[in-house]
């Protein structure tokens, strides 16, 4: 997952820098790891048995991209980019899955459309401390997914049919806004983004941020909202429930798909301050979800994360810790879990770097967050891929390479 395009990101590409290129760059990552999970100590869902031991090669977000840029004149320029997943341990992957776009840059700002990162989806990858803002110590595992499942919630998945609008920065401010048509067609499984339902019908998205960044700090808010009133009879998915009458909800983050049966609108507040210096950086991120159900009351999750890069030498010393509580709004508790996760980066160039991270999450009774898995990517849909058991304790080793062109 990249920080560099779109809120924290498209901006990036209309910089002075990205300009002075003349011919199309060619740019990627090969991310590979060994990993070693396992998911026991379940306290739910007697159907479903320990899982007690995986080992696996997983790519994480490796990917390969093109990007340009043509001078049309009188300070205006066309800029576009496709970016596609290499799951190079599965051998799937491509068809520009990833942030791909075209669009127009100039004094005003960028305007970009296609297949995007939000705003806020872009700051929870700017407060992770893994590289890439990957791999199973990756924020993601806790943000924004309403009590559990595997991979990567509604708000932090790429937008689909979007157009977005890029402010330049001034004073240290730059914003962004962006609007989702709804994705229109089926046969996505598998593709990170949000924007459709299961039938294929459009659920439009909204999003914004604000971002300031001044010396050694930053903060930023982003607001996330998908609403599926209006656009007629939302599909009803055999892995995504929410019980009207309990108001619980049960394996919510479908990939590929948009909002569940019974959803109206589900909508994200997220907020964030970091402090860079020589040692590193430090941040708090948190995060407010609200899911809106056709009949019933709202359901609402707070989620925080603490997270620190601490410099040593030619390498980096991680550490991340979440905390997901209780959906609010419920006759259901102990939905909440935490999520603990240390490592080690060394930099063998610039380019190249070896890695270690151990990740653990500590689930309550009616919770199942497990980690995340790449765009694509069959092999690391998650610790146990029939889903994970309600309260089982998620630990992980991950050690492997990760080289940058």
């Amino acid at each position: 997952m990249q920080k560099k395009i779109i809120a924290l990101a498209v901006a990036a590409l209309a910089s002075s820098a990205a300009f002075a290129q003349t011919n199309v760059t060619i740019y990627g990552v090969a991310d590979a790891t060994f990993d070693s999970v396992k998911a026991t100590g379940s306290t739910g869902n007697s159907d479903r048995l320990d899982f007690n031991s995986r080992n696996r090669v997983t790519a994480n977000s490796s990917l390969i991209g093109f990007k340009g840029v043509e001078d049309l004149g009188n300070g205006l320029k066309a800029v576009f980019q496709f970016e596609s997943s290499v799951s190079f341990d599965a051998a799937t992957g491509g068809n520009a899955n990833r942030d791909s776009f075209v669009g127009l840059a100039g004094g005003f700002g960028t305007i970009v459309a296609g297949n995007l990162t939000g705003p806020t989806r872009a700051m929870g990858a700017k407060f992770d401390v893994n590289a890439g803002a990957t791999g199973i110590g990756a924020n993601t595992a806790l943000l924004g997914k309403f009590g559990g499942g595997s991979g990567a919630g509604h708000f932090d998945q790429r937008i689909t049919n979007a157009i977005a609008y890029v402010s330049p920065t001034i004073g240290g401010f730059s914003g962004v806004a962006a609007y989702s048509t709804g994705f229109t067609t089926t046969g996505l499984a598998g593709h990170e983004s949000m924007g459709a339902d299961n039938n294929g019908q459009g659920n439009t998205a909204w999003t914004m941020g604000l971002n300031f960044e001044t010396g050694p700090i930053y903060a930023g808010y982003a607001y996330t909202a998908v609403n599926a009133a209006g656009n007629g009879s939302v599909g009803a998915s055999s892995t995504t429930t929410a019980n009207t009458t309990t108001g619980a909800v049960s394996t919510v983050n479908v990939i590929g798909d948009g909002l569940a049966a019974g959803w109206n609108k589900v909508d994200n507040h997220r907020l964030g301050v970091m402090y860079k210096a020589a040692f590193g950086q430090v941040g708090f991120l948190f995060d407010r979800a609200r899911l809106d159900p056709t009949t019933g009351s709202d359901l609402k999750q707070n989620t925080t994360y603490l997270s620190g890069k601490f410099n040593l030498g030619k390498g980096a010393i991680l550490a991340q810790w979440g905390h997901a509580g209780d959906l609010k709004g419920n006759s259901v508790d102990k939905e909440g879990a935490n999520h603990y996760v240390a490592g080690y980066e060394y930099n063998l160039s610039k380019r190249t770097m070896l890695k270690a991270v151990y990740s653990r999450i500590n689930n309550k009774n009616n919770a199942n967050y497990d980690y995340l898995y790449g765009v694509s990517n069959p092999n690391s849909t998650a610790t146990v891929s029939g889903g994970l058991s309600d309260g089982a304790q998620v630990n992980g080793f991950s050690v492997g390479l990760r080289h940058s062109f």
